[in-house]
């Protein structure tokens, strides 16, 4: 039997090519409870954050080209953000390896 409620933490590099930072799936509904950019760099650099409703579907744009100050963190979501079976958030950074993004979610069983 599936677990109806699983809470997970991701982290990840950001690079250069808009790249999958979670990808809920196919059964459950992810609820983003909190999600952090960190920038480690001593510049300025941009971000771009999107979600997905699916795989075949077009992103829209949450954060695009936003900056991020030298040593700085940027809470990128004010409240939750639901992101629906096979649903995707992406980020991208201006510069590699410079960015560090952090999410935490709730995933919830559908049905």
């Amino acid at each position: 039997m599936a677990d109806l409620n699983v809470f997970r933490n991701i982290s990840k590099t950001v690079g250069t090519s808009l790249d999958s930072l979670y990808a809920a799936p196919a059964t459950y509904t992810g609820i983003v409870l909190s999600s952090v950019v960190t920038n480690t760099s001593d510049s300025d650099i941009w971000l771009n954050f999107t979600i997905q409703d699916s795989t075949g579907d077009s992103a829209t744009e949450l954060l695009s080209q936003f900056t991020i100050p030298a040593r700085d963190t940027l809470n990128t979501t004010s409240g939750k953000l639901v992101v629906t079976a096979n649903g995707i958030l992406k980020v991208q950074a201006q510069k590699a390896n410079k960015l560090k993004a952090v999410i935490g979610i709730l995933e919830s069983l559908d049905g």
